[in-house]
């Protein structure tokens, strides 16, 4: 298929022959002849000339073919200006011709095979074309690949991180498992020399106490009883109170009868203290006998404990570290006393409700498990009873471990 310029060129040349063959018939017989109604001559002469001087500015190698195919036509130029040495012989270059001349010195001594033939450059140009869609198309294709790929990673991400899920939740230890855990480890502190203070407040004691319950609650198990009889004066001089309950009467066990400390044996308290002493055994008569305590009693006790705890925080600075602690722990304990007061069920605590009772540790188990007792802080005087109820705890507790294992 041609190109437009070589179709425009074909007809400009059919036009110019076909016009110089009847010029000279047309112009003897019509002096005013005309190519079309209403071109003249001159005018048709002239476009004829525009369009030789047009085609003479196009390259003959964009029509196809090779300039010498299509003749050249010689520069006024060339002999005023032609290069002084081209054909000096002095300073022609040797290899150009001869032994030495050089196959290579002409790129196009075989002929150029893009100007041979005009229908190569459009088989060629097709190829392309038909390569880069093909291009196109694998190119496509493999891009659908890759997504569909990131589709099937995105899947496998997925399933793997739930897969992880499911291990770590597996692994992961519950609240209650870590609840079971902090008790074995409290277990084992109270079980293995705990410091005194755990054991004077109580804590230690209710930790065994509970794994002793734990292994008596367990089905077909049952505790045994070991001939180690318990002191009953140390029974008396361990606090207990309901598990649900608040504050500790212990301090009160005497009839309500108070021994003050020697920090606060001063004049500074002298006030609060004497109120306080008739205070107390008051409320202890009221408890025994109305099962409470009238509320204005312990309002006034209240307030009076509050004052005295103001009092020694003022003048404790002169007191020695020994007697300050003490005092201190003597009003703690008196204001714990004050809050059992408070309790609807205070009366239990001086009919002998709560209270230890029994002759062995099994016993004294059973009996705190029915009652819903659990051990309660220790006041100055008690530590010896404490100790040794401890002691009794851990051996039985120790002991029923593997009479347990026989009977499951």
């Amino acid at each position: 298929m041609l190109s437009l310029t070589k179709r425009f060129c074909l007809v400009a040349i059919c036009g110019l022959a076909g016009f110089t063959l009847n010029l000279e018939e047309a112009l003897g017989q019509n002096p005013y002849f005309q190519v079309r109604p209403g071109l003249t001559l001159q005018q048709y002469t002239y476009n004829l000339a525009t369009v030789g001087n047009t085609l003479a500015r196009v390259q003959a190698n964009s029509l196809g073919y090779r300039a010498a195919a299509l003749g050249s036509t010689a520069s006024p130029y060339a002999g005023a200006y032609a290069n002084p040495y081209a054909s000096a012989a002095m300073y022609s270059n040797g290899y150009s011709a001869g032994l030495y001349s050089s196959p290579y010195s002409n790129p196009y001594m075989y002929g150029n095979p893009y100007y041979n033939d005009p229908y190569g450059g459009y088989l060629r140009g097709g190829a392309d074309v038909i390569n880069s869609q093909g291009q196109f198309m694998v190119s496509q294709q493999q891009a659908f690949m890759m997504r569909e790929q990131v589709r099937q990673e995105t899947v496998n991400t997925r399933r793997k991180i739930f897969d992880e899920y499911l291990y770590e939740r597996e692994r992961t230890p519950t609240p209650e498992d870590d609840r079971e855990r902090y008790l074995k480890q409290q277990l084992a502190r109270s079980r293995n020399n705990p410091p005194t203070t755990e054991i004077l407040s109580g804590k230690a004691l209710n930790d065994l106490l509970a794994d002793i319950q734990k292994l008596a609650g367990k089905e077909g198990a049952s505790l045994r009883t070991f001939d180690v009889p318990l002191d009953e004066e140390n029974l008396k001089r361990v606090n207990v109170s309901p598990s649900d309950g608040r504050g500790n009467i212990g301090l009160l066990k005497n009839e309500g009868k108070l021994t003050w400390p020697v920090a606060l044996s001063g004049a500074e308290f002298k006030e609060q203290r004497e109120r306080l002493n008739s205070l107390c055994q008051e409320a202890v008569k009221q408890a025994e006998f109305n099962n409470a305590v009238d509320a204005g009693t312990i309002r006034q006790m209240i307030d009076d404990v509050s004052a005295v705890q103001k009092e020694l925080v003022r003048t404790g600075r002169e007191l020695p570290p020994s007697q300050y602690i003490e005092a201190k722990t003597f009003l703690n304990n008196l204001d714990s006393s004050v809050s059992a007061l408070q309790q609807r069920d205070v009366g239990n605590y001086f009919t002998g409700k709560y209270s230890l009772k029994g002759k062995t540790i099994p016993q004294v188990v059973k009996y705190m498990t029915e009652q819903g007792l659990r051990f309660a802080p220790s006041v100055p005087g008690e530590e010896a009873s404490y100790l040794a109820i401890y002691q009794a705890l851990v051996n039985y507790d120790l002991a029923a471990q593997p009479a347990m294992a026989e009977q499951r």
